[in-house]
């Protein structure tokens, strides 16, 4: 029977509160001290690994220090919380260990863990189907255990724990694609870029560790796969963390763009250098009859280095495109869109066209267009509003000012003779200003406001004189009619009736 619309699977789990939000306390801090003295005991490492361990630990409890004060009744944050702190506790020890304690706390995590994915970030079974993958979780951490125990002869517990996952992440993806609120959709953004690269991490950490065990030992080679393995897990906290307390939502698309231009860029220098070390290589065998050492990989860095800038353009036009399309469309539309309004346009007109589709592509609250010190276009705020705040006031800098409610003003330039213009903008939904590349979009298109404002300006000029000049004629006509009919009025006093001639 298909659940209602209105079924309790549509509802948020409660907060917590009473004897629940005590007993998370309490768990906290056992789990938080835990966590400290596993982290100082060697366990057989390295005092390089050892070091790492201490910084993990102490940064992921801070971490959940800070969800246990900020979100202290949010179930979902709850659950991510314990979860680091086991995931402290179990990554505390070799990844090659067959100690039961830290593989029945790795159980523990992985239930917390999944749960959270599935709930996440604001506590619903959504879609129904997550309900049913809860409890399937619950069962594969029971399993886990009893086979950690002895008490059950199967290994099914590992891949049968990452099937569970990868539905709870499938759970996230239709959260992320039937969602209309754009601060859930920036939420889910950053837990993406936390997982995709935190797990990354993590699997090149378990292969590397797999392969070196199969191959000679290397002390150095040990410590940086579990550096890897404990950077992975700081990064995938670090998503849940931003998300849940929503810090910066609106700079999710900068920071995955800015990710995948460099994971781009590092495969192709790395498939560059390779590619042309072997070839100099060859070619110094089939030529030269014997391999040229240490000259190839030189001439192959060379190589690289050349096409680092290149790259480096091609990679960034690329990342922003695909993961920053608002930006990409401002800068493609809106000199479209001036050019389009032609030499007739009033600053006014200008204000309209482009105040909207900036506020659209960085997400601003507000904007203005100011010249000389006078607001002539505003957009999220009323005009009266936008004149009382910043009139009288024309700021000689370009820049960031901590008043609002234009907290961001970029300088436009000079338009006509010695008026000058600026672009006010105010801050995001989230009070956060902008990130870099928001404002380079920005700066990009202020040529073309520039041009619009000084035909506009102009256009307007013309039109004041060429209405000062109607007004004089005007005026000039009525004197004339008045002075007509005060002669045609003495005429007709005098008894004459001559024609106007």
């Amino acid at each position: 029977m298909r659940q209602p619309p209105n079924s309790d699977f549509s509802r948020s789990l409660p907060p917590l509160h009473g004897g629940l939000l005590w007993l998370y306390r309490l768990c906290w801090c056992g789990l938080a001290v835990g966590a400290l003295f596993f982290a100082m005991a060697e366990h057989g490492a390295q005092a390089t690994t050892h070091a790492f361990g201490i910084a993990k630990t102490i940064l992921l409890i801070a971490l959940a220090t800070l969800l246990l004060f900020r979100r202290p009744r949010d179930p979902v944050a709850a659950l991510l919380s314990l979860a680091m702190l086991l995931w402290t506790i179990s990554s505390s020890f070799q990844l090659s260990t067959t100690d039961q304690l830290p593989q029945i706390i790795d159980r523990f995590r992985f239930l917390l863990f999944a749960l959270t994915l599935l709930l996440f970030p604001d506590g619903r079974w959504q879609p129904t189907w997550t309900a049913k993958v809860a409890a399937a979780s619950a069962a594969i951490a029971l399993l886990g255990i009893l086979e950690t125990l002895g008490f059950v002869p199967t290994t099914l517990f590992l891949p049968l724990a990452i099937l569970c996952i990868i539905a709870a992440i499938f759970a996230l993806v239709s959260r992320f694609r039937s969602a209309t609120d754009y601060a859930l959709r920036q939420q889910l953004k950053w837990v993406a870029l936390g997982l995709v690269t935190g797990v990354g991490l993590i699997l090149c950490a378990r292969l590397g560790a797999a392969l070196s065990a199969q191959a000679e030992r290397s002390s150095t080679m040990d410590v940086a796969w579990d550096a890897l393995f404990q950077t992975g897990i700081v990064i995938i906290a670090l998503g849940f963390l931003a998300s849940l307390l929503r810090y910066r939502l609106f700079d999710a698309e900068t920071a995955i763009s800015r990710s995948a231009a460099y994971a781009a860029l590092t495969v192709s220098l790395v498939a560059t250098f390779g590619g042309t070390e072997a070839l100099i290589e060859n070619l110094g065998q089939t030529f030269l009859g014997s391999g040229i050492g240490s000259i190839s990989g030189a001439m192959a860095a060379a190589v690289a280095a050349v096409l680092l800038n290149p790259f480096h353009a091609r990679v960034s036009a690329w990342a922003e495109h695909r993961f920053q399309p608002d930006l990409t469309r401002l800068k493609r539309e809106l000199p479209e869109a001036l050019a389009t309004l032609g030499t007739n346009a009033s600053t006014q007109t200008v204000a309209r066209a482009v105040l909207p589709r900036i506020n659209a592509a960085i997400h601003a609250t507000r904007s203005a267009l100011l010249i000389d010190g006078s607001i002539v276009g505003a957009e999220g705020i009323r005009l009266a509003e936008a004149r009382s705040s910043v009139e009288g006031a024309m700021p000689a800098w370009d820049g960031n000012e901590g008043n609002e409610p234009f907290p961001v003003r970029l300088t436009i330039g000079r338009i006509v003779g010695d008026r000058r213009a600026m672009l006010l903008l105010g801050p995001r939904p989230d009070a956060s200003l902008f990130a870099k590349e928001d404002l380079s979009a920005v700066r990009s298109v202020l040529p073309a406001i520039q041009r619009a404002l000084s035909a506009a300006v102009l256009q307007e000029a013309l039109n004041e004189a060429i209405e000062k000049r109607e007004l004089s004629l005007r005026n000039e006509v009525r004197d004339l009619n008045s002075r007509l009919q005060a002669v045609e009025g003495k005429m007709a006093t005098l008894g004459g009736n001559l024609p106007l001639v």
